[in-house]
């Protein structure tokens, strides 16, 4: 029975971990431009984080939610080979349920440093495999491994994942990442691939009808600028700002005073914009200025 068990479990870990993967690179690869922006991007639309955010969820991350008493409550009797994915899925559209609750557990204890030894440790306390953190940044980085800290040492400090991805940023070619930064990673999960498309969509054709549809068949000005508006604020933290950085980077006419007419429309003052908005204040400084248009003269 015990075997029977194990086994399940197991199966249900190979169903949750792929879903979780799949589901939140297929949100940051929707994300990421597809020209050559005129300045580092922030970390989520970087394929080079994509590609490590792989790893660090699969070692550091994963192992953290399925120690969890609620996830592994989950298991129960479901044919998880069978018709693991379909039952998954369910769960995950009850936006309480224990997988996401875990998910943003496990982050938020990873995210800071923190003491690490026999009190910190002990317990029920969920804990990512062992080594991972010098694994995933201390490779081919030596001089880091000490200031990094133990890993199982008693009375050490363990740097946390914000310090270190913050380390990682320049050699990776993404954009520091702010403190707060966490929430957007915690929400991943709950961003369905879908509605990212969705949204990308609908402002490529209300860009389309704004500028390339014969003059009669024009969209009125400022549609595109309302499109995405609608998505900034109707999507989760952060990822409709990562939008309108995506449409600044692929879409003609979306320039600096396009972006600039945007964020002072979208905040009151250059401060709040910085606060509310800020990687996409960061690329409208590092936008240029598009080269005037000469006027035609007729006869």
């Amino acid at each position: 029975m015990a075997a029977n068990e194990n086994e399940r479990f197991d199966q249900f870990a190979a169903v949750l971990s792929t879903e979780l993967l799949e589901r939140t690179k297929k949100s940051m690869e929707l994300l990421a431009p597809e020209l050559q922006p005129c300045s580092v991007l922030p970390f989520i639309q970087t394929p080079s984080f994509v590609e490590f955010y792989q790893e660090l969820v699969r070692v550091g991350i994963l192992p953290v939610v399925l120690s969890r008493r609620p996830v592994r409550a989950i298991v129960g009797d479901v044919d998880w080979a069978r018709e693991g994915r379909e039952y998954l899925l369910t769960v995950l559209d009850d936006r309480s349920n224990a997988v996401f609750t875990a998910w943003e557990y496990a982050w938020d204890s990873l995210w800071d440093e923190r003491k690490v030894g026999q009190d910190s440790s002990g317990g029920t306390q969920a804990k990512p495999k062992k080594g991972f953190f010098s694994a995933l940044f201390g490779r081919k980085r030596e001089e880091k491994a000490d200031r990094a800290g133990s890993e199982g040492g008693e009375g050490g400090v363990m740097a946390g994942l914000h310090t270190m991805l913050t380390e990682l940023a320049e050699k990776r070619g993404f954009l520091p990442l702010f403190h707060d930064d966490v929430r957007i990673l915690k929400a991943l999960p709950r961003l369905k691939p879908g509605r990212v498309a969705q949204a990308w969509k609908e402002i490529s054709q209300y860009h389309h009808q704004e500028f390339y549809l014969p003059e009669p068949e024009q969209a009125k000005p400022g549609v595109t600028s309302d499109c995405l508006q609608k998505w900034h604020y109707n999507l989760p933290d952060k990822i409709g700002e990562f939008l309108v950085l995506k449409a600044a980077v692929d879409l003609e006419h979306v320039n600096k005073p396009f972006i600039g007419k945007y964020i002072r429309q979208s905040a009151r003052t250059q401060e709040e914009a910085e606060k509310g908005m800020p990687y996409l204040s960061l690329y409208w400084k590092a936008m240029r200025n598009p080269a005037p248009v000469a006027e035609r003269h007729t006869l």
